[in-house]
């Protein structure tokens, strides 16, 4: 696979473009296009390319996505985060302005700034950023239905119990089996039980790369279908990504982590069950997704999983350094 503009995927969606422009009454002619992302894997297959020109635009092409990608669901839900809010001045979600009946050609909008990983890899001040991505998110569940329940634990943890399971018998390769295995059977001591917490709209997938924070606010990306979920799913996603990449200290979540995005995040505080509990269940989540064998790993990937390791070795060996 020849990756640029020879690479025949890029040629098949601008000639896609060409086709569908038109009818949005625009003139392809008078745009210039840039690769800008691409994925090549096994059972996975798309290409990224901004269009600048009258407008500046994102074309997505998916050419090969995994049985359960929902494409046209997620889509849906993106159009759903547009609408909610639109009328927010500083929390966005990106315009989709055409999708393929399958969703395999999206067209939208392009927004404007660099993901929260960029601003953290370039060195800008970690608790301005934490505090704007707390505060797009504290936007965005508010703006779906806000419930309160009773927070119930055993969910995830009969989920991470089912996957222990598959670890010890041979049907699922981690990293450190043995290990995962402990952590998994110390998971239960973390839950939180019989309080009160909030469920609202879900984004599903919020890390590093998928919120951007530019002069006109804040934007979130790549929306999973919708569903409602207690808010400590999204919350504990953005935060243990952050502790495993970027956290400098030896700590699950430091005092400095929290504060910082709590200063942004008010809808529920750091003492929410879920809040306390889930990031637990991401860290093992995150470990089960590095690759078991080391030459399939990327450096990113072999970065995370000496963070994962040692976070684990704090959270379940000590769980009073827990959020």
């Amino acid at each position: 696979m020849v990756f640029g503009r020879s690479d025949p995927r890029v040629t098949q969606a601008l000639r896609e473009w060409d086709t569908v422009a038109p009818d949005l009454g625009m003139d392809p002619r008078t745009y210039r296009s840039k690769l800008i992302w691409q994925k090549q894997d096994k059972g996975r297959s798309h290409v990224v390319i901004g269009l600048n020109g009258p407008r500046r635009l994102i074309l997505k092409r998916f050419f090969e996505v995994p049985e359960d990608a929902a494409l046209i669901e997620t889509v849906a839900a993106q159009r759903d985060a547009f609408e909610r809010l639109r009328e927010n001045g500083q929390a966005h979600a990106p315009e989709v302005l055409y999708a393929s009946p399958d969703a395999g050609f999206v067209l939208m909008a392009e927004a404007t700034g660099k993901t929260l990983n960029d601003h953290l890899v370039a060195g800008r001040a970690h608790a301005p950023l934490l505090r704007r991505a707390g505060a797009w998110l504290d936007a965005f569940h508010r703006s779906g239905q806000v419930e309160r329940r009773t927070y119930q634990p055993k969910f995830m943890i009969n989920h991470m119990a089912r996957l222990s399971e598959s670890v010890a018998s041979g049907d699922l390769r981690v990293n450190e089996a043995e290990a995962f295995i402990r952590c998994c059977a110390n998971l239960p001591q973390m839950a939180v039980h019989g309080q009160e917490t909030v469920s609202t709209i879900k984004h599903g997938d919020f890390n590093l790369r998928n919120i951007l924070l530019g002069p006109d606010g804040a934007t979130g990306l790549d929306f999973k279908p919708m569903t409602n979920a207690p808010v400590g799913f999204d919350i504990a996603r953005l935060l243990m990504d952050y502790a495993e990449l970027f956290q400098p200290e030896r700590q699950f979540l430091n005092d400095e982590t929290l504060d910082a995005f709590f200063d942004g995040y008010d809808l529920v505080s750091r003492d929410d069950p879920g809040v306390r509990f889930l990031p637990y269940v991401q860290l093992l989540t995150d470990w089960r997704t590095v690759p078991a064998d080391a030459d399939q790993r990327s450096w990113r990937q072999d970065q995370r999983m000496a963070a994962i390791a040692r976070l684990a070795d704090v959270a379940f060996c000590t769980t009073k350094n827990g959020p």
